[in-house]
């Protein structure tokens, strides 16, 4: 019963960020912004909730329940971007590639395993991802 309950904590959470999603975009539209912009792209790739707190690898998953991690991620999107992750403010983020779903790369947090929307980051951590990555590449063989 407790996921279930948890579930629908995180449906009702994403239910109202849907809503205000599209109260957002009609006044965009109104106002003659007829295509979403880049910011937008996360919520085009998680459209009816699919992927929407993704975690590439199984093992490795935020802590809290997963309305939290869904009002995290929201939040910081709602604000200025940051250096670190949304979910558990870890800024060990690295660049990800061949993910099992779109994006098929991207920056993941090493510490709750998220995949971190990019317009949550700054540049400079973005930046940062990739040079992890390129790290890890360089070190093998």
């Amino acid at each position: 019963m407790a996921a279930l309950e948890e579930l629908e904590e995180a449906r009702a959470v994403w239910l109202a960020y849907e809503v205000a999603f599209a109260e957002r975009r009609k006044r965009e539209k109104h106002d003659g912004l007829r295509r979403p912009g880049s910011f937008d792209d996360w919520h085009r790739r998680t459209w009816g909730g699919f992927g929407v707190a993704w975690c590439d690898d199984p093992a490795v998953h935020p802590k809290g329940p997963l309305a939290g991690v869904l009002r995290a991620l929201i939040t910081a999107l709602e604000s200025e971007p940051g250096g670190h992750c949304p979910v558990c403010t870890s800024s060990r983020i690295v660049w990800k590639q061949d993910m099992v779903h779109e994006p098929w790369c991207g920056p993941v947090c090493t510490g709750c395993g998220i995949l971190v929307p990019q317009p949550v980051l700054t540049d400079e951590a973005l930046a940062q991802a990739r040079r992890v990555r390129r790290r890890e590449l360089a070190s093998v063989g």
